[in-house]
């Protein structure tokens, strides 16, 4: 099996498991250093971690909700234990985000939590912050020795309650958690654009310094409203941000995240990580 090391020396390129990415690593194994997986993907098929005796494997996970305030099982908690001890993954990536919410019926008395079927952008508040210190910090003493990585996620309408932009809440989170930063680009782009913010400015208030992986994935358009897609290549802009960036801190890891369709064009992925290679080595 081969496992990630990290290199001080330079950031290493990645693509996010699919059919496109398997793809690339037929076509062109010399061009990527790993795959990032879901462990979402290995729960229900374990047979795709086979590709580790190929190429090393991060691991990237939506199970935790840690901004949430249902926390996941016990044993979702000891499946991603046991994922990340056998890919031995340098890290986890998790969202800053919920999975899951409390139900409630028609009456709006409480029953079973729900399981959502995408991560979503909490309430930006003190009180939110406040939660995920006290979840990041159960998880930490549920996934062992593993660093968790806190992903920001996109935010698509002005969350109700909310008393602070994204920006202030990454890092007042950070600034009470020993987490490390997965800048995901295009949700950092997605979120000032649904928010009416300036990119630049706000990159300026990240914490910067924390940054240990980096996403880019394509942006659509939908009801003048900005959305994630990982369908189509990143934008210009997400470009922009990353050589911004790159000015600040040297990731140990770029994943290009191209994986919801099959059909993702081989060419236009292979003009991406050499677009992506081309900035790291001008860094």
């Amino acid at each position: 099996m081969k496992h990630f090391r990290p290199d001080p020396s330079r950031t290493q390129i990645g693509l996010a498991y699919g059919p496109p990415a398997l793809a690339c690593l037929d076509a062109l194994p010399d061009a990527l250093d790993y795959l990032e997986i879901p462990f979402e993907q290995l729960r229900h098929t374990p047979e795709a971690g086979d590709v580790q005796q190929r190429i090393p494997l991060i691991l990237h996970c939506a199970s935790v909700s840690v901004a949430g305030t249902v926390p996941p099982s016990a044993q979702t908690f000891d499946a991603i234990a046991a994922t990340a001890a056998r890919l031995r993954t340098p890290w986890i990536g998790e969202h800053l985000a919920y999975v899951s919410a409390e139900g409630l019926d028609d009456e709006g008395d409480a029953i079973a939590p729900s399981a959502l079927t995408y991560t979503v952008c909490p309430q930006l508040s003190e009180a939110s912050v406040a939660r995920v210190i006290d979840n990041y910090a159960a998880a930490r003493a549920r996934l062992g020795a593993t660093p968790l990585l806190l992903e920001n996620a996109p935010q698509y309408f002005e969350v109700p309650g909310s008393t602070m932009p994204m920006s202030a809440y990454i890092a007042e989170v950070l600034a009470h958690c020993d987490a490390g930063l997965l800048l995901d680009l295009t949700h950092f782009l997605i979120t000032c654009v649904n928010t009416g913010v300036d990119p630049g400015r706000e990159l300026k208030r990240l914490p910067l310094a924390r940054v240990v992986e980096v996403h880019i994935s394509g942006m659509s358009t939908q009801s003048g409203v900005a959305w994630d897609d990982h369908a189509v290549p990143a934008p210009p802009e997400v470009f922009d941000l990353l050589r911004r960036v790159l000015d600040e801190v040297r990731p140990q890891a770029l994943t290009l995240e191209y994986n919801w369709s099959g059909a993702f064009p081989q060419a236009i992925l292979q003009q991406q990580l050499l677009r992506t290679r081309a900035l790291l080595e001008a860094a």
